[in-house]
């Protein structure tokens, strides 16, 4: 075998890796990606806290450490965020728990084009 044709055998095995990979994200995972508040006792904090000025897209597209979810939670309690020393350790666990920098990245949520925007042949 020659190099260029091992280098394109090496890349697709890859490339093929990756994919097999990516489709293979555990069920959790798979919903957290998707932006889905999983259940737990803090759940209730998060939708009756974070969700009174933000959508939950917003909340479950970050990609932060447990500090920066300390950083962040505080800055909303700043704004007026209605919460408690105690439901803002258990939110920040929560979102911490969750929403982590490892976290493979959010998947773009695209919205319907309105009817008649797309152009006729």
């Amino acid at each position: 075998m020659n190099r260029p044709l091992i280098a394109a055998v090496l890349l697709v095995g890859a490339v093929a890796w990756a994919a097999n990979e990516s489709t293979a994200l555990d069920e959790k995972t798979k919903a957290l990606v998707e932006g889905q508040l999983p259940e737990d006792p803090a759940r209730p904090l998060v939708q009756g806290k974070c969700l009174l000025c933000h959508t939950s897209e917003y909340v479950t597209q970050q990609r932060l450490t447990e500090g920066q979810w300390q950083r962040t939670v505080e800055k909303m309690r700043k704004f007026g965020t209605p919460a408690s020393d105690e439901e803002a350790k258990t939110m920040v666990a929560y979102l911490a728990r969750n929403w982590t920098p490892d976290l493979p990245p959010p998947r773009p949520v695209r919205a319907p084009l309105p009817p008649g925007s797309v152009p006729s042949k």
